[in-house]
C-alpha cells in the first residue's frame, strides 16, 4: 500500500536549430545571444548555446560535467539533426500533415512556456510570500499519526470471519501471522508502524480517522488490495515541517496558483467558442 539516432529524432524542433525562423527560406541573423558558432551546415548555423541546451535535453545532466569527447560526440549529433532537418524542409515534410500540425503545436508549446517564464520573471515569488503562505498554512500541515496494524484477506466473508473470532477473544497479531496475505505479515502480524492517514489509500485512511487507541474495524474495509480487518493502536499529533523542509513545495505551489491566475486573466479577456458543442436554450424557464 506504502510514482543510436534513432532515438533522437524526436529532438529535431530543438532549440531552434530547425526553423521556426526559415519558412521564407531566409537565414536568420544571429542574436548576440546565440553564442560561438560550433558548426555551419550548409550555411546554417549551430552554436555553443544550442549545444549546451541540447546536452541538457539529451543526458538530463550538467554540461560542465561531461568530458570533451561526450561533448563532441553531441555536437555531430546535432549536425546530423540538422542535415534531417534540411533534407525535410527540402522535400517540404514540414507543410504537409502530420508533420505541419507537429510543428505548429511544438511552436505554440514554446510560446506558451516563454509567457508563463516572462510572467513568473514580471512578478516573481518573493520570500516574504512564501514565508506567509507557510505561516498561514501551518496549522494545517501538522497532522495526526496512528500506529496499526491489519489483516489483509481476499474476500469480505473471510474478513467477517476474523471479526468474529477477534470478538470471542482471538489475539489480533496471531490471526494476522495465519491469515494475512500481505507479504511479509507473516513476520510482523500486520503491524504497519507509524503513518499518517494521507500515505494510505481513501477507503483505509478514513477509517482509520475514525478510529482511537485500542479500537479495531467493526466492518471490513474493501480496498483495491482486498479486505481489511483494522486495528489501532497508537495516536499522536505531528507537528508541522520546519519551513526549510518545505519552502520549495510552497514555492512551486505559489508559482503554479500564479500561472493559474495569469489564465484566468487571459481567459476573461479571450473570446473562447467551441464550434459543434451543445448550446443551452435561450429560454429553458416553463412558461405558464
Amino acid at each position: 500500500m506504502r510514482t543510436t539516432l534513432l532515438r533522437l529524432l524526436p529532438l529535431l524542433l530543438l532549440g531552434a536549430l530547425a526553423a521556426c525562423n526559415q519558412e521564407s527560406g531566409e537565414t536568420a541573423p544571429p542574436s548576440e545571444n546565440e553564442g560561438r558558432v560550433i558548426a555551419r551546415v550548409n550555411g546554417e548555423s549551430i552554436t555553443e548555446n544550442d549545444l549546451l541546451h541540447y546536452a541538457m535535453r539529451r543526458t538530463g545532466g550538467d554540461p560542465s560535467q561531461l568530458d570533451a569527447m561526450v561533448m563532441q560526440q553531441l555536437s555531430e549529433e546535432l549536425v546530423n539533426i540538422e542535415l534531417l532537418a534540411q533534407a525535410a524542409r527540402e522535400q517540404k515534410l514540414d507543410q504537409q500533415s502530420p508533420l505541419r500540425e507537429q510543428i505548429a503545436f511544438q511552436r505554440d508549446t514554446l510560446m506558451a512556456d516563454a509567457a508563463m517564464m516572462q510572467r513568473l520573471e514580471q512578478q516573481p515569488i518573493t520570500d516574504e510570500e512564501v514565508r506567509a503562505e507557510y505561516e498561514e498554512r501551518k496549522g494545517e500541515l501538522a497532522r495526526s499519526e496512528f500506529k496499526a496494524r491489519h489483516i489483509l484477506v481476499e474476500d469480505e466473508q473471510t474478513a467477517r470471519d476474523l471479526i468474529r473470532q477477534l470478538d470471542e477473544g482471538a489475539n489480533f497479531e496471531e490471526l494476522a501471522k495465519q491469515n494475512s496475505i500481505e507479504p511479509g505479515a507473516d513476520r510482523s502480524g500486520g503491524d504497519l508502524g507509524w503513518f499518517s492517514p494521507s500515505q494510505m489509500v481513501p477507503p483505509f485512511a478514513n477509517a482509520v480517522r475514525g478510529m482511537q487507541p485500542g479500537e479495531r474495524s467493526t466492518d471490513p474495509v474493501q480496498t483495491q488490495f482486498g479486505w481489511h480487518v483494522i486495528q489501532v493502536e497508537d495516536k499522536r499529533e505531528a507537528p508541522a515541517p520546519e519551513f526549510e523542509q518545505i519552502e520549495e513545495q510552497i514555492r512551486r505551489s505559489l508559482m503554479n496558483q500564479r500561472i493559474q491566475d495569469y489564465l484566468n486573466e487571459l481567459r476573461g479577456k479571450a473570446e473562447i467558442t467551441r464550434p459543434g458543442a451543445e448550446q443551452p436554450a435561450e429560454d429553458t424557464v416553463p412558461r405558464a
